[in-house]
């Protein structure tokens, strides 16, 4: 499988009349951009299965000095927050169906974004940031 056929559901679930399926829809979308990702850099980096990973993915492409990357941190970012919230806080708000749907296309736009991406540029640009930062 792959990670960006969580989108599938994440936009089934964003208009549904129950919050928990919204919510849900949330956190679709956001291991589908993760996991989509995750999978590119797998064989070229280490990861953990750990939270940690999350973290990694985020500073990686935030740090690599491609702009397009930065994007897409910025969109895994929110969504992870987002995702975090929906999971995690029962008591947060905005799990309407339009959020939920506008948070599925984020993820969708930010996949799109990173099957554009200069790949080379992109891991070029992460492995001197390891190699500054020894992360």
């Amino acid at each position: 499988m792959e990670g960006k056929e969580f989108l599938e559901v994440a936009e089934r679930l964003s208009n549904s009349n129950h919050e928990a399926d919204r919510r849900t829809s949330v956190s679709r979308s956001y291991y589908a951009m993760f996991n989509h990702i995750k999978s590119f850099l797998k064989p070229k980096i280490t990861f953990t299965n750990t939270p940690e990973d999350h973290r990694k993915i985020y500073y990686y492409f935030h740090n690599c000095g491609v702009e397009e990357a930065e994007d897409i941190a910025s969109g895994l970012n929110v969504l992870r927050q987002k995702r975090n919230d929906a999971d995690y806080n029962m008591n947060a708000t905005g799990f309407d169906s339009k959020n939920c749907a506008l948070l599925y296309l984020k993820a969708k736009i930010s996949i799109n974004k990173f099957d554009k991406i200069d790949r080379r540029a992109l891991l070029e640009g992460i492995k001197e940031y390891i190699r500054k930062t020894n992360k």
